[in-house]
């Protein structure tokens, strides 16, 4: 195809050239016309050209457009034929009866831009998709190569269909290798610096100024689309760019909503963007919290766009051996064996609310934090991480915290405790960590809001504490550490619960059964699996 194009170009400029040049009888260029059609044509002389230039620059990117360097290779091609036109028009100066007309440059530059963006368009349309063979073919995108909980999610639902999948990334990492671990094809389109170092709560500028690395990453996602039947968004940067990039290449898109939107987790431009382009371009929205799907339809959401499916979760066979634990406790992380363990997993983030843990544990002697997780993402994170430190070497619990850092493999950390606690100040969309330490057999203590409300039913499968208030939560903790029935009580609810209403395969059937539909194929005729219960009807 280059070929042809290119074969094409060298005939349209030789053309262009002669007829741009070559000398005039009575101020007519095309002399093999009659005359009142010569005359008309250069009577619409602007849309003429406008046209010309148009079919040339289009010619132009099939025979040298690329796909990495869109926006650079555009501008390049529209900069030359644009100096060229210039150039012509220059030299017309010098032809009698012949002058220089800047309505013709314009035109030139105008035909340009919608020739490259016409010839963009062809080429994505004239993309063919893969065979699917009743199976539909599901391209999933995510902003990130660190693993976070919503990469944890990506991960499970990927690798189970992993022949029939293609993970595209915007960042390369950790997560990554985990994928293709996985057996999953993963590949990665890198977001500019400009544009990736956008974050939640970027204001008007930063985010203007992040438009062109963005244009470019939607028009390559746009091609890598249309060989697949669904895009799947994982994560609110990837619906910015995969919503558009979806719609361009005439895919179905699913947006997988992992984040409350409101203040204190997005600044106002980035939500009207997320909300903008879920009810643009999303064909479902898949919430994982009744709270999730609250704070999206209340920010302007389109509720019948929305589904609720909470996160999935591997229901190990076997936990840590008391080997492994006790190898844990006294050579890792030098735990007393008298010890009352509390455990807290999660990025270390102040609206986390490691810090109120640490606070509700000076009251507590005999009690010792684990703090699993890193300051993954932010400089604001790692500065949380720094005052944290700080806030260890106090007095009151100098030796009683302990900073495991990021580990991939947790399990052993959950089997370990004595209770596990969410602490976050802000509303929480789901809460992975309290799945985990329910599944583990273990008693849990969460914030009373967000998702973790309804993944805990209060004195039943957990506790609830209000978010921020150390003084209930060192109440809590001192109520699980004196009293053992009570819970092992809670531990024991919460652990059947968890495994009746997250276990992996029922959420892995009702996505499923999603994509099925937006692709337009079969959905799974296993009865039950167009809705699930909450925990709190579960429990």
């Amino acid at each position: 195809m280059k070929k042809g194009a290119r074969i094409s170009l060298l005939v349209l400029l030789a053309a262009g050239l002669w007829l741009a040049l070559k000398p005039t009888a009575g101020n007519r260029r095309l002399t093999f016309l009659p005359v009142h059609w010569s005359e008309y044509v250069d009577f619409m002389d602007f849309w003429f050209n406008l046209g010309a230039f148009a079919l040339l620059a289009a010619t132009a990117w099939l025979a040298f457009g690329t796909w990495k360097k869109v926006l650079g290779r555009a501008c390049l091609i529209t900069g030359f034929i644009t100096l060229l036109n210039v150039m012509l028009e220059l030299l017309q100066s010098s032809i009698p009866g012949r002058a220089m007309d800047l309505a013709d440059v314009w035109a030139g530059l105008l035909g340009c831009v919608l020739g490259i963006v016409g010839s963009m368009a062809v080429q994505l349309m004239t993309e063919g998709r893969k065979s699917s063979d009743g199976i539909p073919q599901v391209l999933f995108l995510d902003q990130t190569g660190r693993l976070g909980g919503a990469e944890l999610m990506l991960l499970d639902i990927a690798s189970a269909r992993a022949a029939d999948s293609e993970v595209v990334l915007f960042q390369d990492g950790e997560f990554r290798s985990a994928l293709e671990n996985a057996g999953v094809k993963t590949r990665v389109l890198r977001l500019d610096d400009e544009a990736s170092s956008v974050n939640k709560q970027a204001g008007l500028l930063h985010v203007l100024r992040s438009i062109p690395g963005i244009v470019q990453l939607i028009l390559q996602t746009a091609q890598a689309s249309r060989s697949f039947d669904v895009v799947y968004a994982n994560t609110a940067k990837a619906l910015i760019i995969g919503g558009p990039a979806a719609r361009l290449a005439g895919r179905p898109l699913i947006f997988h909503l992992h984040d409350i939107i409101a203040d204190g987790h997005f600044s106002p431009i980035n939500q009207c963007a997320l909300i903008f382009c879920a009810n643009c371009f999303a064909d479902r929205v898949i919430a994982n919290s009744e709270a999730t799907k609250d704070a999206f339809v209340a920010r302007g959401g389109r509720a019948e766009l929305c589904v609720v499916i909470p996160n999935g979760f591997h229901i190990p066979e076997e936990r840590t051996n008391k080997d492994d634990l006790k190898k844990l406790r006294f050579s890792c992380l030098n735990i007393p064996s008298d010890a009352f363990i509390v455990l807290m997993a999660g990025r270390l983030a102040h609206w986390k609310g490691q810090h109120v843990l640490l606070e509700a544990l000076k009251p507590m002697p005999s009690a010792h934090a684990v703090l699993l997780g890193d300051a993954l993402f932010t400089d604001e994170d790692r500065e949380y991480a720094h005052r944290l430190h700080a806030q260890a070497d106090e007095s009151e619990l100098t030796g009683r915290v302990h900073f495991a850092g990021f580990q991939s493999d947790t399990l052993a950390y959950f089997d370990l405790a004595d209770v596990v606690v969410h602490a976050s100040v802000f509303p929480e969309p789901f809460g992975r960590v309290i799945v985990e330490g329910m599944l583990a057999g273990k008693p849990v203590i969460a914030s009373r809001a967000g998702g973790a409300a309804e993944i805990v039913s209060h004195e039943h499968t957990g506790l609830l504490v209000d978010p921020g208030n150390v003084n209930e939560l060192a109440e809590a903790l001192m109520r699980l550490q004196h009293d053992s029935a009570f819970a092992a009580r809670l531990a024991l609810n919460a652990q059947q619960t968890a495994r009746d209403v997250y276990a992996l395969p029922a959420v892995q059937r009702q996505i499923e059964n999603l994509i099925r539909k937006a692709g337009k194929y079969k959905t799974d005729p296993i009865p039950g699996t167009d809705t699930a219960p909450s925990a709190t009807q579960a429990a």
